[in-house]
């Protein structure tokens, strides 16, 4: 009995332990510039005619694509004052910011989703690109430094 509890208390310790290490490739996703993208976000909009009574509501399901480590790109050495731009490429268009919803979604909702990114993003919004649900797995993802330079993106997380 003394044996399986010192047994248990070796494995339980040796789990602890390796768990908490990161592998290499681990360390290298940390390091790679790369997208996440931030599904699980909509709008909702609640329309009701005051005349016929009939309900046009509706709601904008959409991902917030954000560029990790863009830093780590050759020629951007400091988001603050180096210049790039972020974006995505759907169906042959260049799309940034939130070019992917303005048909779908009010300015003034625009506007509150933004200052909720941009404390996420902590003032650099130029770093995000608002996709519809149904472009999120559609867009390839590009950075292009201040000297033309560019370099493709990998979609890495979609949580």
């Amino acid at each position: 009995m003394k044996n399986n509890k010192f047994i248990t208390a070796a494995v339980v310790a040796t789990l602890a332990l390796t768990s908490c290490e990161k592998t290499d490739y681990d360390a290298q996703f940390d390091r790679d510039t790369h997208v996440k993208i931030m599904s699980d976000n909509s709008v909702s909009t609640y329309a009701v005619s005051t005349c016929t009574g009939k309900d046009t509501s509706f709601v904008v399901d959409f991902g917030v694509a954000m560029c990790i480590n863009v830093a780590n790109l050759p020629g951007i050495d400091d988001v603050r004052y180096d210049e790039y731009e972020f974006y995505a490429m759907l169906d042959g268009r260049k799309v940034k910011g939130f070019q992917n919803l303005k048909d779908q979604i009010s300015d003034r909702s625009q506007n509150i989703i933004d200052g909720n990114i941009n404390l996420q993003l902590s003032g650099h919004t130029d770093l995000a690109v608002y996709l519809l649900h149904e472009n999120m797995y559609k867009a390839q993802f590009f950075v292009e430094n201040g000297d033309g330079q560019i370099f493709e993106l990998q979609l890495k997380e979609v949580y």
